[in-house]
């Protein structure tokens, strides 16, 4: 019988519900899942009348792309009927931290952890009066609440680009052509921008670190070029950082090390056990600085997903060709350098087996 209800992405979407390998391993130490709409408003709460008797977990797993409020207060609403239930990957109050980085950054700044300033504004004549209230220095990014990968985001660097940009991002319509948000709650946002720039290699870096309960499974470091403000790896890898590569994801295992309580805290406060961090290191003091959490952190799919051809064996995630023969051709090597990338992160079977190990063990401690 069941034991999990997973509350997925909405009948249509693409299917990211289940990474490659990740049903099999979550079903290893959860027991069997009962996949559902979970963003039709009723389907969650329908199964689990059915089911309750058995039903101990439910994973969240909406789209934190483009859910949108009505889905969102459905989600609530459902979540409101059952009661208080274990939790795995999101709870639905948590999620909005997800989709709303400026839900995540208020939290973040009132239990004390790192991130970067800013404020919230309504257009461009507002932003100007909330300036005067929150300053925020040159460069900052000028940018929607809820978008992802650098869209719909602006960096401003001094003050005779700050209009250009402000009345872009006005004009945009983003997510439809009405200009109707699909998502919970668009607002726009000014945002520090962080000095994550390594001057003496010349290069610009951030890290994304799996934290499952309160456990850093895996992490990376991203090195792309000095010049590029958006340090994500996916199509920008150079052979020319290769070395570069090295020395930060070793510098990826020490800050792992020595920081999982601190990092795993900045998960569960809001309200999340399992989600890809996104982290810099702030050139200027070498902290570190939270930027965001991403449940659907890319780790590859299946063939049957419909999707598993942008992905590939024998890592899935990393896909670059040459980062990819660099990988294999020094695997030995670099698993006494790197080991938490080798083997929980190039390895997705092992990846997955020890996220949910971790996360049962996690929610078992405090049942």
């Amino acid at each position: 019988m069941y034991s999990v209800i997973s509350s997925n992405r909405g009948v249509g979407k693409v299917n990211k519900n289940w990474r490659v390998f990740e049903k099999e391993m979550l079903e290893k130490h959860f027991g069997k899942v009962l996949d559902v709409d979970g963003e039709d408003g009723h389907s969650v709460i329908e199964q689990y009348e059915k089911y309750k008797d058995d039903i101990r977990y439910i994973r969240w797993y909406p789209d934190p792309d483009e859910m949108n409020r009505e889905e969102y207060e459905g989600m609530l609403k459902q979540r409101q009927q059952i009661g208080d239930i274990p939790f795995i990957t999101n709870s639905p109050i948590g999620f909005l931290s997800v989709q709303n980085k400026e839900v995540a950054f208020a939290r973040w700044k009132d239990v004390g952890v790192n991130c970067p300033d800013f404020f919230t504004y309504e257009d461009k004549n507002d932003f100007y009066k909330q300036r005067e209230k929150h300053p925020i220095a040159f460069p900052f990014l000028v940018r929607l609440n809820n978008s992802v990968g650098g869209y719909n985001t602006y960096k401003v660097d001094d003050e005779s680009m700050l209009d250009e940009c402000l009345t872009k991002l006005d004009n945009e319509k983003p997510y439809s052509e009405t200009g109707q948000t699909r998502r919970i709650q668009t607002k726009k946002l000014c945002v520090e921008l962080v000095n994550s720039v390594d001057e003496s290699r010349g290069v610009n870096t951030s890290f994304r670190l799996h934290v499952a309960g309160d456990r850093i499974v895996s992490g990376y470091a991203r090195v792309v070029d000095k010049s590029d403000w958006c340090a994500i790896t996916a199509g920008k890898f150079s052979d020319k950082h290769i070395n570069d590569f090295i020395i930060y994801n070793k510098l990826c295992e020490t800050i792992m090390t020595e920081h999982e309580e601190y990092i795993c805290s900045a998960v569960h406060c809001l309200g999340l056990n399992h989600q890809g961090v996104d982290v810099i290191i702030n050139q200027e003091d070498n902290s570190l600085s939270f930027l965001e959490v991403q449940p659907t952190y890319a780790a590859g799919y299946s063939d049957e997903s419909g999707i598993g051809h942008w992905y590939s064996p024998p890592f899935y995630n990393p896909k670059e060709p040459n980062l990819v023969k660099f990988l294999t051709e020094n695997m030995s090597e670099l698993k006494q350098h790197i080991p938490r990338y080798c083997y929980n992160w190039l390895d997705k079977r092992n990846h997955f087996d020890l996220v949910y190990k971790s996360i049962k063990e996690f929610i078992d401690v405090r049942s």
